[in-house]
């Protein structure tokens, strides 16, 4: 049994897990209190995230877990949007001749 279908291209699945893995380290500076210097990557995140973030901005200063929980996964899905987004009006157009990835 195949879990990969043909023709999925795996590189718009970069973008969110970095994002993801970005937040994870982020938020292990304010966990470990000898790696807080590690937590300054969550204002990058934000900044980085700025559509998606003003949501968690207005939700910071009376939720403040509801605001990170919602960088953490609707900023993820944001990031897969992007790459989504990308490889349809780059690839799937016809824009580039030549993909990145070959279709099968």
């Amino acid at each position: 049994m195949r879990l990969i279908r043909n023709g999925v291209r795996r590189w718009v699945y970069i973008l969110p897990v970095f994002h993801l893995c970005a937040c994870f380290v982020s938020m292990i500076g304010y966990v470990i209190p000898s790696l807080e210097y590690w937590a300054i990557a969550f204002t990058y995140i934000l900044m980085l995230d700025l559509p998606i973030s003003v949501v968690a901005y207005a939700l910071a200063w009376k939720h403040p877990a509801i605001a990170t929980t919602w960088i953490f996964v609707v900023g993820t899905l944001w990031w897969y949007g992007l790459s989504r987004g990308v490889e349809f009006v780059f690839i799937d157009s016809g824009l580039v001749e030549q993909p990145l990835i070959p279709k099968p």
